[in-house]
This record gives structure tokens, sequence and C-alpha cells, in this order.
């Protein structure tokens, strides 16, 4: 190997090594949740592993197959889990990296593929789609594959090229639906050859091998789409401008506006919807923004003489057409086939620039130049990625968080699947059973259907009562959740438990996902630490950090009579016997009030301190006791004996 290639593979290895930190960094955390888009590819992953195989899955507006077969390997080795079904994209990413620096190297030259590798890499766009579930991840990669498999059959002759080329090309069109305006793309540029007079005779055979090989691999696509018109091509029109629900009345003013917002994508402003993008954030970031429109006049200028100049403006112009045309333009996942021609600006702009500086100056510092311009679009990638975006709320309201934890909890309750951390790998609990109102799995049945470990013990329907000895009721919170009231054995341990917020994208405010309660049979030999009035009985107290700059206290009650008012709980949080916050609330914040106490039920009774990040045990003290608001009236604290002795206790904070 001479040292030229040494070097060449030592740059290469290094972009590759960004690339990987980039998509694997806190994987599984960013982005959170789970889109019901990915679901959907879950849910027929689950198929396949039944033995149900499709060559087209037509839920969910329809979706090409080969994306879901392969997160099928994920998913059967690891389980059923988020990480599993997005973990597929990773390895896609990192070969669409390795493929677009090969096919730099054939189009121009070694520091133009590896410039376009590093783009690439360290490009948000791309990074992003290498960290979740969608299937259009993969055309990229089958298309510069194709590219590049062209330009080698060019350059040796070789059939096997040109063979590999064609069968490439027809996967091409089982990964996302912007495949099919590649067909476009592909007569546009062989009319440029022509107009150019660029082609090679010598081609033509070969050319037809790969258009051959295609036609196989197409053909049994090609008959089902003629027998499922509807099925394949009905997602396409209920996006497009043409619909005049969607053009307003002006298709015209309507298309202009869409193109300039499709150009001014690259530098300017990009897509708005937080599942594809950092809200706004242009495909390259301003220094990489300029590499850009400089590589763009380079390819211009070069564009009579240089086919390969020509292939990148011809393909990037008419794969950019997918989200020209449709709402919400730019949309980057509609836009996805432009990006391993969109990469190429960027490095012609810094090749051009690095060579220019290496006029004056060592060429060293020419590199220099490059590597920090690429050094800043990997700071603003990273800046905006793994900060505000991985922290700010919306990014999980936008891939449903919310519905992940409630499938989360709901395994974690019978003991087996993921729990929203991690999976779990011991035996279903028999005696549980998850009660779910059907308002939650009408709202998110993809997510349930695919994350719920045991779907045979959970009902989805509202029984008359519940024999199980433990029992979790999920409940819609701003409907009829009282009725959750009636199917909790008696006596049980209660624990009341809010879910986390969701919003929907024409959401005006966020809403709480669900209400839970978990039902298990107490423990009778548990001994009081005190005794109220009307025989209420302090178990325990606990206090424990939430990360939120709050503190949970979660005080534990059981009932040895029924209690026939309805009583608050007073909590003050004293620091040095100075009071420093205070958290009252009925029990279990007026989801499991006192009068639907039973005899023998205990209660985990929890409350949460604002302001409080973490206990001090030798300073902290919570004073806590029963009232009733509208009477006054108190529960006494008692002494051995039964004799009143105050009407609240103070109880140290421990570790």
């Amino acid at each position: 190997m001479t040292a030229r290639n040494r070097r060449t593979l030592w740059w290469g290895v290094a972009i590759l090594l960004i690339a990987a930190t980039l998509r694997l960094a806190a994987s599984g955390e960013i982005p959170p949740g789970l889109y019901h888009d990915e679901a959907y590819h879950g849910l027929d992953v689950l198929d396949i592993l039944s033995g149900r195989l499709s060559l087209y899955f037509p839920a969910n507006n329809g979706r090409e197959p080969l994306f879901i077969y392969l997160i099928a390997a994920s998913v059967g080795l690891l389980g059923r889990s988020p990480f599993a079904l997005r973990l597929t994209s990773f390895p896609i990413g990192m070969l669409t990296v390795a493929t677009t620096i090969a096919l730099g190297q054939e189009l121009f030259s070694r520091r133009v593929g590896l410039l376009a590798g590093a783009t690439l890499a360290v490009t948000l766009w791309h990074v992003h789609l290498s960290r979740v579930g969608f299937r259009a991840v993969l055309l990229p990669l089958f298309i510069a594959l194709t590219a590049w498999q062209v330009a080698l059959g060019c350059r040796t002759g070789h059939r096997r090229h040109w063979l590999t080329a064609g069968l490439l090309y027809g996967l091409s069109l089982y990964t996302y639906t912007a495949a099919r305006f590649t067909p476009v793309a592909l007569a546009i540029y062989a009319l440029y050859l022509a107009l150019v007079r660029q082609g090679r005779r010598s081609s033509v055979v070969n050319l037809a091998w790969a258009v051959l090989a295609a036609a196989v691999v197409l053909a049994p696509l090609g008959i089902y789409t003629l027998g499922h018109w509807d099925i394949v091509l009905g997602r396409p029109g209920q996006v497009s401008i043409t619909d005049p629900t969607i053009n307003g009345g002006d298709l015209w003013g309507t298309l202009l506006a869409h193109t300039l917002r499709t150009l001014g994508m690259f530098f300017v402003r990009g897509d708005r919807i937080w599942r594809h993008n950092v809200p706004w954030r242009p495909v390259f970031d301003p220094l990489l923004g300029a590499a850009f429109v400089l590589g763009l006049v380079m390819a211009l200028r070069r564009v009579r003489r240089t086919p390969a100049a020509g292939f990148v403006l011809i393909w990037t112009a008419v794969m950019s057409m997918p989200t020209l045309l449709a709402e919400d333009a730019p949309h980057f996942l509609r836009a996805v086939g432009a990006l391993p021609a969109v990469v190429f600006f960027p490095a012609l702009g810094l090749d051009w620039l690095a060579s220019r500086v290496s006029e004056s100056a060592s060429q060293r510092i020419g590199h220099l130049v490059a590597i920090l311009l690429l050094l800043s679009g990997l700071g603003s990638t990273t800046w905006a990625y793994f900060g505000d975006y991985a922290h700010t709320p919306t990014s999980g309201y936008w891939f449903e968080r919310g519905a992940v934890s409630l499938a989360g909890r709901i395994n974690q309750f019978l003991g087996s699947g993921w729990n929203g951390e991690r999976m779990q790998h011991g035996q279903l609990a028999a005696d549980h059973q998850v009660h779910l109102d059907p308002l939650l799995w009408a709202e998110w049945q993809p997510q349930l259907r695919f994350l719920v470990a045991a779907p045979d013990q959970m009902t989805t329907i509202w029984p008359h009562n519940s024999s199980a000895p433990a029992v979790a009721i999920f409940a819609w919170p701003y409907g009829d959740w009282q009725q959750a009231w009636r199917l909790l054995p008696s006596p049980a341990e209660i624990t009341v438990e809010e879910g986390p917020l969701s919003q929907h994208d024409r959401d005006l405010q966020p809403f709480t996902t669900y209400l839970a309660f978990f039902v298990v049979p107490p423990d009778p030999t548990t001994p009081a630490l005190a005794r109220f009035s009307d025989g209420v009985e302090l178990l325990g107290v606990e206090a424990m950090p939430t990360g939120d700059d709050r503190l949970r206290v979660r005080i534990r009650w059981r009932a040895a009579a029924p209690l026939s008012e309805e009583y608050t709980i007073f909590l003050h949080y004293l620091r040095d016997g100075e009071r420093i916050a205070q958290a009252d609330s009925q029990p279990a914040d007026g989801r499991y009030p006192t009068t639907q106490w039973r005899p023998g039920d205990v209660v985990n009774d929890d409350h949460y301190v604002e302001g409080v990040t973490a206990p001090l045990p030798d300073r902290d003290a919570l004073l806590f006791g029963f009232w009733q608001p509208e009477s006054g009236a108190r529960l006494y604290l008692l002494d051995e004996v039964g004799n009143p002795i105050g009407d609240w206790i103070e109880v140290p904070v421990r570790e």
C-alpha cells in the first residue's frame, strides 16, 4: 500500500469514527419515544417473525418492505423495544457514509470523496435519520451504491459492476416512496449526456444489462402494484399540492412558495417538523452552507465538460421534487433522495478552497482550512442535536413518548418485556392483570400492540369487576376515570400515578397521557409508625429527588375503618426548624380520596415539594397531618393508649 493510500485509509477511518460517535451517542435516549410510523414497522416485523411474509405492507398508507425485513433481524434478536427497532438504521447510516467516500473518489477525486463523506458524517439530517426507525434512511444508501457501481463500470468496463448497479437500483424501489422519482432523474441525466456528447457507445450494451437486472428485481413489486394500484399509489395523492385543500385554490402560488422553500432548505431554513429535524435548521450550518454555495457555483461551471458535475446537479434538482410538490415543504424525509448528491456541493467548495489556499501557502494549510470548516459543522450538529433538541419536552411529544411510557409501565407491572429503560427477561407474573381504558387503546394502539409483551393479560374494555389479586388500571385522565375504583380488589395496596405529558402536532397545550392505579395485596403485618383518629395509620415516609427541581415525598397510610369526610394532607418541608416549602393536597392528588378508603387499604400517597432538589438528612424534617378545608376539622395524632396528643406529626428526613 502506498503512502497516499494509507493516508486515504486513515482519513476514512477517522471520518467513520466521527460518524459512529454521532450516531451512537445516547442511543435509545435521543430522540425519546417511538413515533407511530416506526411502531407500524414493528407490527409488520411481528408478522414476519410469525411467518406471515408480504411483498408490500398496506397498513399506515402503504410501505415498501426492505427496511422492515432488515429490522426484523434486530427485533428478533433483541426483543420488542424502541432500541431494537431503531438499531438497524445505524449500520445503514455508516454504510452510506463509507459509500459516499467511495463514490466521490470515482466521480471526482480522493479528496472530494473524503470531504463528501465527512460532510455527510456531520450533517444533522443524516445523523438523525441514522438514529430513528424511518425507512427513508435506506434510499440514500442504495442511490450511493448504485451510482458508485455505475462509476466503476464506466471506468473499468467490467460488466459485473453494471449488473450490480441494476440489482441495487431495482432494490432502491423497495426502500422509500421518493425512489419513484429516480427514473425521471435518470432520464434527464441520459438526455444531458447526449447533449454534451459525454456518453460512450461501449456503455450502451452494459447499460442494457443493468436495465435487465433492475427489471428482474422490480418485477414482483410491479406485478403487485398492478393488482393493488390504490394501495401503492394512494399516499402521494393525499399530500400533493394539486389538492385544493392543500394549495388553498392557488396552485401556482403554492408551487412558487414551495420552490423557494426547497431552494432555501440547504442554507436558509429547513424542515420545521421535530420528527425530521431540529425545527427550521437548514441542512448545513452557515460555514458549510457557504461551502455549499461555492460548490454549487463550481459544479455549474464544470457542467458542460464534467459528467459528474451534471449528475450531482440533476440528481439534486429532481430528487428535491418529492418535497417541492407535496405539503409541508421542505420535508426532509421526502427530499432524502437528494442527500447523496447534495453533500458533494460543500465537498467541491471545500476542495476548491483548499486548493486556492495551497497555491499561496503550504498544502497542509489548505487541508487545515477544510478540516476547520468541517469541525464547525461537527460542533454545530453536536450543539443543536444533543443540546436543546435532546432536552426539550417537545421532541418527546413529537415522537409520542407518552405512548411508549404507557407500554413500558404495563410491561414493568407484568414483569416481562421492555420496561422503558431495559428489557426484562423474567417470567410473566401470571396473577397480574392490566385493564386499559379503550380510549387509550384507540389513541396509542400501534405502540401498545408492538411493545406490550403480554397482550393476553391486558383487557381494553371496562370490566364490571376484577378477580386478579394484582391489578394495574390505566385510565384516560379526562374521562370517567373514577370507574377504576370499582375494579380495585379489597383490601389493596394502591399507588396512583400520572403519566408523562403528551402533545399532538395540532394541540395547543400538552395533556397528561394516562392515569394509572397499581394495586397489589397489602401486607397486614406491617407495623404502624403512628396512629391518627378515625382509624388512620402511618406506615412510612420516604423522600426521593425526582431530577427536575422537585422532591417526591411518599407517605404510606393504612385505613383501619371507613372515613366519611374528604381530608386534605397538609405537608410542610422544614429545614433547621423553618418551613421552606409546602405541598398540600388530597391523597394521591385527589385520585383516591379518603372517602374511598376501605378497611385494610394501604395508600401510597405521593406529594411533590417544589424547589427542593435533594434532602439534607441532618437538617430536614417533614410536618404533616389531615384537615378538612370546608369545616376546618382535623384528625388527631394519638398516643399509645389512644389519647389525642396533637393534630400533626413531625418526621425527620432520612437518606
